[in-house]
Parts: C-alpha cells; structure tokens; sequence
C-alpha cells in the first residue's frame, strides 16, 4: 500500500516528488484555468494527454488543496488522485512485542495564585513649613535722659531789650547816655543731687571647708589560686626576724603571715642566695627575700641549699630524693657537729675582754668628744662657759658600750672568720651543754653581741642624738653682754652688762679651776651665771674677773 504524499511538503521542498507528480500538477493547473478564459471557444490541444483527474472546484489555487482563504478548511481536504506509478513498501519484520508500560500518574499542576490589583494611594502634597513663630524681644530699658532727676527751680535770666535809635530831631540835641543795664545776676548754681547711699557690702560667703583627701584604696593583692603543695617549712622574713611559714605549691609559693604573700612561677624573673637569704626578684614589685631558721636563729649557710630547692619547685614539680632536697637536709644536720668543732672557749674571752675595754675607754672619752664637736666658736677677747655631760650620766654610759660592742664584733669577725659566727649562732640554740646559769646567760650575751652589730649602731646613733640638747647649754661672755644658749633655740636669752648686779668669786676645786677660785655674775631679777660647775674657754678665772670689771664699770646705767 503506497503512502500519499501530501502535495504542500512536495510544493515547500521537504518530501521529494514522485515520479509523474509534477506533470499531473500542470495538467490540473491547467484545467484550472480553463474557465477563466474568455468567453471564447477554445480550440482543444489534439496532442494533449487524455486528464484521468477530476476536476478542481473553481477558486482552488491548487488542484485537490481546497479554497485558500488564509484558514484552515472547514472541511478535509479532497484526496489527491493516486499516482502513476506505485513502489512496493519494503517488509520489515515485526518489532517484539513488549508489555505496555502503565503512564504516568497525571498530577494536577498547581494552581497559580490569585491575582490581586495593586492598591494605589493617592498622592498627597507636601505639608506646608510652618512658619517659626518670634518671640517679641525683651523691653529695652529707658534711657538715662529721660529718667526724672530732682533739680532746684532756677530763675531766667531777664532777657537784654535793644536800644532805640533816636530822631533825628533829637540828634541836635545831646541826648542823655543811656544807662547801662544792670548785669544779668548770674544764675545759681543748681544744687547736685544728693548721691545715693552705697549699698551695704553683702557679707562674704563663709568658705566652705575644704574636702577630706580620701586616701585611694589598696591595689588589690594577688591570690595565688590553690594547687598541689610540693614542700611546707618554717622561713624568717624581715628585721627583727619573724618566723613564718612557706608553702611551695606547683602554680608558685606562698608565705603565711601577718601581710600574706602569693608569688606565681610565672612572674619570678631569678632566685638567688644573696647575704644569707633566698632573693626571689619578681617582674613586677619588690624582691621577696626570706631565710630558713633552725631552732629559732636563722642559719645563712642553708641559703644555697635552699636556694636551689626553690628553683626546682619553680618548675612545677620537687622529687623529695632528689640531690637538691637531700643536700639541703644533709647541711642541716651537720650544723650541730660543725659547732662543737668551734666550741673553743677563746672566743667568747675574747669577746668579752674588747667589750669591756672599749666600754670604759669610750667613757672616759665621749662626753668631750660631744663638747668639742658641739663648741661654739667664740672671737678673740671672749670666754667660753659649757657644761660637758658626766661620765656616768646613763646616756653616756649606754653610747660608750654600744661603740663597745661594735668594736668587739669587729675585732672578732675579722680576727677568727666564720668561726666566730658558727660558735655565736651554736650558742644561741643552747648546744653547749655543762655550764652555769650565769656563765650561760653571759655567753649568750657574748653571742648576741658578734651576732647583731646593727642594733649596736643604732643604740649608739640614739643615745649620741639624746646627748645633744644638753651639750648646747652654753654661754658666752663678750663686752657686749652675756649670751645664753638652752637646750633649745628658742629659749636663748642675751643680758646686757647694765643689767649686772655684782661680780665676786668663790673657792673652787684646783681640778678644774687650777687658779681655785671661779666667778659668779648675778642679775637683777634673774638666775647667776657661774664658772663653778663648768669649764671656762678662752682663759682663766682671774682673766675674766679682770675683763669682767672692766666691761661693767664701762656700761651705761640702764
């Protein structure tokens, strides 16, 4: 069965044509156009082919293709005249059937959203500024002129008339010279206002009290958070020596106390032995330094042991085994051998025969190296009366042992070395055994003294500083008159010659006074001044009696 091909493809060149089609085509066309020719007979071609087809219905355009009118036909087009020749269609086998396939499930589509007009406002015009409003300024006071001011009532002066011309009648006569006008009186001067009163000056403000300065407070202390404790013991800290305890911990260490201190590893910058105690330097802040002490006396030896101890704590950890640890124990317990070996009882001998020495030697010297360090310079012609301190006076006393005890700490140190330091600390532990009672407790004393030479120095600094007010006492004789110095300044008091009663003598002892008499000057109304019960500079007795007559017979009577 031959397909039909549809004449349109064959005419747009998509399907080629059969063989025969195209004379067919031009056959209908003709006849096509048949009736459209004149009225006319028209004479037949005798030579043309005898048309098979049917006839096209008039206003086709082409044959078999229906009406063209721009729309598809109503109606199915008529069907072409099959053509001349026909080829066979080639046989392919049948495809294998297959089980037809279910479609697919129809899903509804999804139903668009409804469509709403857009809401349009009604443009608006713009508000209108209001207008500021002015606020009406403020009145301007009245000018000074137009205030009323109170004046006296002040007559008008009388106003000059002018002269008349006389005739010319008159001018052959002489006339009389007219009188002068009386000179306008001079107004009075109008009278000033009386001023006003000033008013009262308003009292001063009281001032208000000035604000307590509030100290700021405290930088808070740091708090070393808790951790594992490696190492716990007894440390001194401070001068005088307090006994505290230490705690090393892994995170840093910490000093029990008064005033607590909590050190961070993290903030040690270097730990050290220096002078006989651990110094540890921090990044921020003061160096702690601390000591170990041992039955109460702090022992500097044991600051390297336990300085290295310290440095192995810092890392977080302390092995009890270790050498650090075990040297430090080790040198603990060889100090009590160390000192039976020093026991020598030179030593304290020693100690105790410079003390005593220098005690009284220094007694006997002070209190004029105190009167020479304190004289007051006096000119030529002068005397001088002061009043050195006793020998036994307590403050002089207790300045001569302290420079005594300084003097033999000294001489021991550097005469016997750390010697004498082991024996002095062994001693105060009480490790010498078999002695008296008051042989111990000078021993002990002995100790105290090669131990502890700065409360020596700072004995002797005060009991020199007390001395000093009454090495001031002093007087000065001069013609000009008598100056007196008191132990403080501001009691100085001068006297004048005129204010001298009489002068006379008294036997004195030849010890101080070789000439044995001394002068006493007395006052009017005052206290005597005498050479008895100090010692005179600047001559003898005799000499200043002489002076003494001379200065007051030359004095004016008051």
């Amino acid at each position: 069965m031959t397909e039909e091909v549809d004449p349109r493809l064959v005419a747009l060149g998509l399907v080629p044509a059969p063989p025969g089609w195209r004379e067919q085509q031009q056959q209908a066309l003709a006849e096509s156009a048949a009736p459209m020719q004149s009225s006319t007979a028209t004479v037949p071609n005798p030579f043309a082919e005898p048309s098979t087809s049917t006839p096209s219905a008039p206003g086709e355009l082409f044959a078999g293709m229906g009406k063209f009118t721009g729309m598809p036909a109503e109606a199915p087009p008529a069907q072409p005249p099959e053509p001349f020749f026909t080829t066979p269609a080639p046989a392919y086998p049948p495809p294998p059937a297959e089980a037809p396939t279910a479609p697919p499930a129809y899903t509804p589509p999804t139903p668009l959203p409804e469509y709403t007009l857009p809401t349009h406002t009604p443009p608006v015009a713009p508000r209108a500024p209001e207008t500021p409003i002015r606020e009406a300024p403020p009145p301007l006071p009245p000018l000074a002129s137009t205030r009323p001011t109170a004046r006296a009532a002040v007559e008008a002066p009388p106003i000059p008339q002018k002269k008349e011309k006389p005739r010319k009648e008159e001018k052959k006569e002489k006339a009389p010279k007219a009188e002068k006008p009386p000179k306008a009186e001079k107004p009075p001067k109008a009278e000033r206002a009386p001023k006003a009163e000033k008013a009262p000056k308003a009292a001063k403000a009281p001032k208000p009290p000035r604000p307590e300065r509030v100290k700021p407070p405290p930088k808070p202390r740091f708090i070393l958070p808790p951790s594992g404790v490696l190492l716990r013991g007894p440390v001194v800290m401070g001068y005088p020596e307090k006994k505290l305890q230490i705690t090393l911990e892994q995170l840093g260490l910490r000093i029990d106390g008064k005033e607590p201190v909590d050190v961070a590893w993290n903030d040690v910058k270097e730990i050290k032995s220096r002078r006989g105690r651990v110094s540890v330097r921090l990044r921020k802040g003061k160096p702690v330094n601390f000591g170990i002490p041992v039955e109460g006396v702090a022992e500097p030896t044991l600051a390297g042991p336990l300085t290295r101890v310290v440095k192995e704590a810092s890392g977080g950890s302390l092995d009890l085994a270790g050498s650090a640890f075990l040297e430090l124990q080790n040198a603990t317990d060889s100090l009590r051998d160390h000192y039976h070996d020093e026991d020598d009882p030179l030593i304290p001998t020693v100690v105790g025969l410079v003390f005593v020495l220098a005690g009284l030697t220094v007694t006997a010297l002070l209190p004029d190296a105190i009167a020479i360090a304190t004289r007051t310079p006096i000119g030529a012609g002068a005397y001088l009366i002061d009043s050195p301190l006793s020998s036994f006076d307590p403050r002089i006393l207790l300045a001569s042992f302290a420079a005594a005890a300084m003097l033999a700490a000294g001489i021991v140190r550097v005469a016997m070395g750390k010697a004498a330091t082991a024996w002095a600390r062994g001693t105060l532990r009480g490790w010498h055994e078999g002695s008296r009672r008051l042989v111990e407790l000078a021993r002990h004393g002995l100790a105290l003294i090669i131990i502890n030479p700065a409360i020596s120095a700072a004995v002797l600094l005060v009991a020199v500083v007390i001395c000093l007010p009454s090495a001031r006492v002093q007087t000065v004789i001069e013609p000009g008159g008598f100056h007196l110095m008191r132990e403080v300044p501001l009691f100085d008091e001068d006297r004048a010659w005129a204010t001298v009663t009489e002068i006379t003598t008294v036997p004195a002892p030849t010890i101080q006074h070789f000439e044995g008499i001394a002068v006493v000057f007395r006052f009017t109304n005052k206290s005597p001044i005498s050479t008895l019960d100090g010692r005179l500079r600047g001559g003898t007795d005799k000499q200043l009696l002489t002076a003494a007559n001379r200065w007051w017979e030359g004095a004016a009577p008051p």
